[in-house]
């Protein structure tokens, strides 16, 4: 299904693929998008697209993600799978907002990730921006093309011409490249006027006879750039496409990048007579890529503050559910006594400003004894140890968190009559933990050890930490306690418990 715009005179005009299983929303978007001068297609059938794609060869795709028989992910991996659809930009267009599905349309190839329900100016400017990068990266292939074919031509006749002429032949200030040669005694012969510009000589000529010890008065520059053409002439091998930044600032004070090309020049009877340098300033493409970068990191930031950095890199591989088994762990709750109380007598603001600093607190103990925080429910703050990455002392860890976190407890005594007090169980033994579900996704833990934990806290007394037996056989050696005796336990009937008071002196 193919529309056209009604009336739109433009030198160039973008062809877009419309891919969604809903004809009405083709029929809306097509229309919005003709109205702005986009020539616009439609399929209904996701199977068809690669097909379509290859026959059109559109600028730009929007792919529906969540389609009959197959979604837009699989769509996406079949079109960059082809040769002839591999470059062609795909924005992802979703009613879905979770980050599994932006990881897995990035992960697919996808460009961009816009959600439903969106304002069409802001669909207008993501598809610009790819169209100009499209056309950009189509401007630079076509210029480097350009450069390397101007590159052979030159070396072909300087294989042909006298001395004087292969030098006179490479000075071409028409091309964008900064370009100089110099003979085998590393003395400049030569440059473009972009080279001069660029270096602050008023003429190419000016150049002619120096050294790079006459152009930088820093000698150790020098004498590193002279160091690199002996050896591309010694060993007449070329070095190519080597990124640094330029020496000197531009007339703004700014710093220059550049993608410098160095090549040994040839007489006819294949003898190395000189060196050749082609420099391209490619500062923008260089901010570019520490944008994207710096926006990666950014990314990569948010996701490790929601999940262990073990999970995030599962994640990436595209694992729908993650579940794993740890026969060794050792899980932690912790209650604030008293809080409730507390709330009925401040502002809700005040409360959850209290509640951030003392979680604050626990989160760098967490740190502190690299253990892993799973989540806050209310004022309760549950920790794990021996997960996601195993290992063998994680009850003593997650005591060590435990009396640190009783003792930290005392900075935080609000005025009144009701001071606050943690109440904290402990319990080890095996768990499964992981993500599941598709929105709003934490990593969790499940299984006994976790009940029995979470059982330990809540028959526990202020300002003590209860531990199971199984705890207390593992820590015993190391910590002191104190026999609480059988307790009942809901759902276990009696169990022993113990307190822990304190480390065990040497």
């Amino acid at each position: 299904m193919t529309d056209r715009p009604d009336s739109f005179a433009t030198s160039w005009m973008a062809t877009l693929l419309l891919v969604d299983d809903r004809v009405e929303n083709l029929h809306l978007l097509s229309r919005m998008l003709m109205r702005k001068g986009y020539q616009t297609h439609s399929v209904t059938d996701a199977n068809q697209v690669v097909g379509f794609a290859q026959q059109l060869d559109p600028d730009l795709i929007l792919l529906d993600v969540y389609m009959p028989e197959l979604d837009g992910f699989e769509v996406c991996r079949r079109l960059k799978a082809e040769p002839e659809t591999a470059g062609i930009p795909v924005i992802f267009i979703s009613a879905l907002d979770n980050v599994l599905d932006k990881v897995k349309a990035f992960a697919s190839g996808g460009v961009d990730y816009i959600t439903k329900p969106f304002q069409f100016a802001e669909v207008i400017a993501r598809i610009e921006n790819q169209l100009k990068l499209k056309r950009l990266q189509e401007q630079l292939e076509a210029q480097n093309a350009r450069l390397q074919a101007e590159i052979r031509d030159r070396i072909q006749a300087e294989e042909s011409l006298r001395q004087k002429e292969q030098y006179l032949r490479l000075i071409l200030n028409n091309i964008p490249q900064q370009v100089f040669w110099k003979d085998t005694n590393l003395i400049f012969m030569g440059c473009n006027q972009n080279w001069a510009d660029a270096a602050h000589l008023d003429s190419p000529l000016d150049v002619v006879g120096k050294t790079d010890y006459d152009m930088f008065g820093d000698t150790e520059i020098a004498e590193r750039f002279r160091e690199q053409d002996r050896r591309i002439i010694e060993t007449n091998t070329p070095e190519l496409h080597i990124t640094a930044k330029k020496q000197k600032l531009d007339a703004e004070g700014r710093s220059v990048w550049l993608d410098i090309n160095k090549l040994p020049i040839h007489n006819d009877q294949g003898e190395v007579i000189g060196i050749l340098g082609v420099l391209e300033d490619i500062t923008k493409r260089k901010l570019a890529e520490e944008a994207l970068k710096a926006e990666k990191q950014k990314s990569e930031h948010l996701l490790l503050n929601i999940l262990p950095k073990a999970i995030v890199d599962r994640l990436k591989q595209l694992e729908s559910a993650i579940a794993d088994r740890f026969d060794d762990t050792t899980v932690m709750f912790a209650d604030i006594v008293g809080f409730t109380a507390l709330s009925s007598q401040v502002s809700p603001i005040e409360v959850v400003n209290l509640l951030n600093q003392i979680f604050s607190v626990f989160d760098r103990l967490a740190d502190k004894h690299g253990l892993e925080k799973i989540k806050t429910i209310g004022d309760a703050y549950m920790v794990a140890g021996g997960l996601p990455i195993p290992r063998g002392d994680s009850p003593e860890a997650v005591a060590n968190m435990a009396l640190d976190m009783l003792e930290a407890m005392a900075d935080f005594q609000p005025a009144g009559d009701s001071p606050l007090e943690i109440r904290i169980g402990l319990n080890t033994g095996p768990v499964v933990a992981g993500v599941i579900g598709i929105k709003k996704f934490i990593y969790d833990l499940w299984g006994d050890t976790v009940n029995v934990a979470s059982r330990m806290e809540s028959t526990g007394l202020p300002g003590r930490i209860q531990v199971s037996e199984d705890t207390y056989l593992r820590l015993q050696h190391y910590f002191e306690f104190e026999e609480r005796g059988l307790i009942p336990i809901k759902g276990k009937g009696t169990m022993k418990t113990y307190w822990l008071v304190g480390h065990r002196q040497s």
